[in-house]
């Protein structure tokens, strides 16, 4: 009897191994391709300034909208958006007391845009 219940436990015990050693095969398989899914992403940089159109001095604040997704200016009036897909946007820059700035990028590349907003 003992050695019938010593046997059990041997058997459960590598069955138990053995299926945690699938299991962790089939994730790293997923994990694999999850990681090459994304390695074919490609995104650009899109980067500038935003400035006052009559004295030319930066303005800091300033809202840069791009698919809906708000980004703002920093205290020198530069902007940094690091993950833009290639293709058309359209760019909205908007500041209190001045008029809404509007464009239309076609990104194929980096690009720098140099904004000049009209107060009110």
């Amino acid at each position: 009897m003992r050695t019938l219940l010593m046997f059990a436990c041997a058997l459960l015990i590598s069955v138990s191994a053995f299926a945690s050693t699938d299991r962790k095969s089939e994730n790293k398989n997923k994990e694999t391709t999850s990681v090459n899914s994304v390695e074919n992403v490609k995104v650009l940089q899109l980067t500038g300034s935003v400035v006052d159109d009559k004295n030319k001095e930066t303005l800091a604040g300033a809202a840069i909208i791009v698919d809906g997704k708000k980004y703002y200016s920093d205290l020198d009036g530069q902007f940094t958006i690091t993950d833009v897909n290639p293709g058309k946007h359209e760019v909205k820059v908007e500041l209190i007391s001045y008029e809404p700035y509007v464009i239309e990028i076609d990104l194929t590349k980096n690009q720098k845009l140099n904004v000049s907003l009209l107060q009110k």
